[in-house]
């Protein structure tokens, strides 16, 4: 896959905790972090609401981000590096991540990005493949974990990074092996691929956690590849790039969607969801409640069938089409029980990848209610 934009705007001087997105399948923002909104110079309420493209701009948005998005929302987690250059500046490097989010019925919604500028460990790492002479020199002062190993995955040297982010002196690393670090639980992939290196095969980069000194985990994303001497394999060659915040940023944002599900069950609003058909997607507990259906039988309920007057939901839905919300609109809704109820309803669409409406999400409360 290609290229994403330039968020770092140069170094990366901001936590991958940080730098994470919430679009949906419109290509609208719902969600950005605050180091995402200052990487940017902008604020999250100038960007919450705003198409990918407000940012990315036009051009870049339909030749690289749309089709990445597209595979994202289609189910697959995208992952991928590249190079993206924009009018006035250098060249930048990114990782990014695409993942999907499914509702509770397993239905796409969202993509979540995270990314990171590493245009100076991509720099590094082609360099290194050009490094003949001063070989350890060198690579003890490099920005990232270098080390090596032998056959058996026993550590021949270690860089000063590796020493400071593991916490370990550099001592502590004599007559230890690889696995002596990595969890337990993780030990057999770790050793699968490096018996993979030392055979001599392509292993594709991976991530793992282990334990620091200080007994706190951490993750690293590991790039390894066999060290030869006249043709013979004789040991391991390690580049690591620490993940950790990356990592925590993703388990944080799976803790936020747990936390926007609990708000959307605990709202004492009635919310809805509906497809283009007009047929309700999701409800909340306080819409179940107010209605007196259970979430089975609203899976096949339309939402035409709860108004008294089935001319307002036609009016309700093309208000939405025409301004792209609805606030406040008066009609009378039925409970399942048959009772009238005098409402207020508020409303926007959920559009799809070409733009077209998909559905509907709304909040109702009752008339006079604050």
């Amino acid at each position: 896959m290609t290229q994403e934009k330039n968020e770092g705007k140069g170094n990366s001087v901001h936590p991958v905790i940080d730098n994470t997105t919430l679009i949906n399948r419109s290509y609208v923002y719902e969600f950005a972090s605050e180091a995402y909104c200052r990487d940017h110079g902008t604020t999250r309420k100038e960007i919450i609401g705003k198409p990918v493209s407000f940012i990315w701009g036009e051009a870049n948005f339909k030749k690289y981000i749309k089709k990445n998005l597209d595979r994202c929302f289609a189910g697959n987690v995208v992952r991928y590096e590249n190079w993206l250059e924009f009018p006035g500046q250098e060249p930048r490097y990114y990782r990014v991540s695409y993942s999907p989010y499914a509702n509770p019925e397993g239905e796409i919604t969202h993509a979540v990005i995270a990314y990171q500028d590493i245009t100076e460990l991509k720099n590094e790492a082609d360099s290194l493949e050009k490094i003949e002479t001063g070989f350890k020199t060198i690579l003890r002062n490099m920005h990232y974990g270098v080390f090596t190993f032998d056959t058996e995955g026993r550590f021949t040297f270690v860089n000063d990074v590796v020493v400071k982010r593991s916490g370990y002196p550099r001592k502590w690393y004599a007559g230890k092996t690889l696995f002596d670090v990595v969890r337990p639980q993780e030990r057999a992939k770790v050793e699968e691929h490096f018996k993979a290196t030392v055979r001599g095969e392509q292993v594709l980069p991976y991530e793992f956690a282990y334990l620091r000194a200080e007994n706190e985990v951490a993750w690293v994303h590991i790039s390894t590849t066999p060290i030869r001497e006249e043709g013979r394999i004789v040991g391991v060659l390690g580049v690591l790039f620490d993940v950790t915040k990356l990592t925590r940023s993703q388990q944080a944002l799976k803790e936020s969607e747990k936390k926007y599900r609990t708000l959307f069950e605990d709202s004492r609003d009635a919310i809805f969801i509906t497809n283009s058909k007009g047929i309700h997607t999701d409800v909340n507990s306080a819409w179940s409640k107010l209605f007196g259906y259970t979430k089975e039988e609203t899976q096949n309920l339309r939402a035409i069938d709860t108004y008294v007057n089935r001319d307002d939901c036609i009016t309700y839905m093309k208000a939405i089409e025409e301004k792209g919300f609805v606030e406040n609109f008066k009609t009378r809704l039925k409970k399942k029980d048959g009772m009238v109820m005098d409402c207020l309803l508020n409303g926007t669409p959920i559009k799809g990848p070409e733009g077209d409406i998909e559905g509907y999400q709304g909040i109702i409360r009752m008339a006079g209610e604050k």
